[in-house]
């Protein structure tokens, strides 16, 4: 896969496209262009550094079956030579939001065996806070805001750093919108193929979590349109529009080919391959920047193997067949460059 390129988007697209476009798939019609679809100059350009942390820790992990992940540049943007690692320095708490549907999804928790990766092997806890799974960004966001709040009454000595996958990044967004004094209570925003321009194939992210999916727990709320409107493409962008972001930033986005990506997503990465070849099957990667971020490059996954590890599950569904990606590398790699990349408290 080529290098990621993240550009300006044009101010309009052709109707009519020679690569397959059908019916259903709307011409780009952009009126207000949102300053999260710049182009990520120099400065804000991390991805090589990142590269170099995320090939370092690559190195030290095994895939489930005990094997060497090899090179890194199969996994992300850039590779690197590995370097020595230090311990990671105890400075700030880390919070994980999952994304659209992810409570309902049966056995398979966003970065759950990074999670305790981190806690096994570098005694670093970070909590995964489970937001309900089709409620709007709005009520989530009310949600975090509350249990930053709670656990800000009990430590003022480390800030959170928030991690959001997909939608998670939406909730992030509007929980900074209601807390007060965020930047007292917040070092940093994370976004893992994050929401923060929208999508373009809502009805992918409904239709993939309605019954009897296999991969949908028995009891799941049916409320997916609740959530859905959240992650509408005119609702994020006149959200950040109105609500700049008061802490600093990174992003990572998902970008694979048609063969890289599950099956049950293939559909959806040829829609959005009219508008981008940078894409996870669910988000255009330019528009899964945050404003102004440190962006720390693309790894080669889909939407679902950036964060799920449907792969580890007891029965993998079979329409989920490109899973694997060194989860846990990532994890690690954003909790390592983060905690370094930030000034002094």
């Amino acid at each position: 896969m080529r290098r990621l390129r993240l550009l300006l988007a044009v101010a309009a697209f052709p109707a009519v496209c020679s690569i397959g476009c059908t019916a259903t798939t709307p011409p780009v019609t952009y009126s207000i262009m949102p300053a999260a679809l710049g182009p990520v100059d120099a400065e804000h350009n991390r991805a090589k550094d990142f590269a170099r942390v995320f090939c370092s820790t690559l190195t030290h992990l095994r895939d489930a079956d005990g094997r060497s992940w090899g090179d890194c540049a199969k996994y992300f943007e850039f590779g690197d030579t590995p370097q020595p690692q230090t311990e990671i320095a105890a400075r700030y708490r880390f919070l994980v939001v999952p994304g659209f549907g992810g409570e309902c999804l049966a056995d398979v928790r966003a970065f759950s065996t990074s999670i305790a990766h981190l806690k096994e092997a570098h005694h670093v806890d970070i909590e995964y806070f489970a937001v309900a799974p089709f409620a709007s960004s709005e009520e989530n966001g009310k949600s975090i805001a509350r249990r930053i709040d709670g656990a800000w009454s009990t430590d003022t000595a480390h800030r959170y750093v928030l991690i959001g996958y997909s939608k998670g990044t939406a909730d992030i967004l509007d929980a900074l919108r209601v807390l007060d004094e965020p930047k007292t209570k917040i070092a940093a925003v994370v976004s893992v193929a994050g929401v923060v321009g929208g999508t373009w194939v809502p009805e992918t992210f409904q239709s993939l979590m309605q019954p009897p999916r296999p991969w949908i727990a028995a009891g799941c709320p049916g409320n997916v349109q609740d959530g859905a409107q959240s992650i509408l493409r005119e609702v994020r962008q006149s959200f950040l529009r109105q609500n700049p972001i008061a802490v600093p930033t990174y992003s990572i986005v998902g970008a694979t080919t048609l063969d890289e990506t599950s099956s049950v997503l293939r559909q959806s990465w040829k829609r959005l391959s009219v508008y981008a070849k940078e894409q996870d099957g669910q988000m255009i990667a330019w528009e899964a920047v945050l404003p102004g971020a440190r962006y720390l490059g693309a790894a080669r996954a889909d939407h679902w193997a950036i964060a799920l590890p449907f792969e580890g599950a007891a029965r993998p569904p079979k329409g989920i067949d490109r899973n694997h990606f060194p989860r846990d590398a990532l994890l690690e790699s954003i909790v390592r460059y983060v905690t370094s990349d930030l000034p002094p408290q």
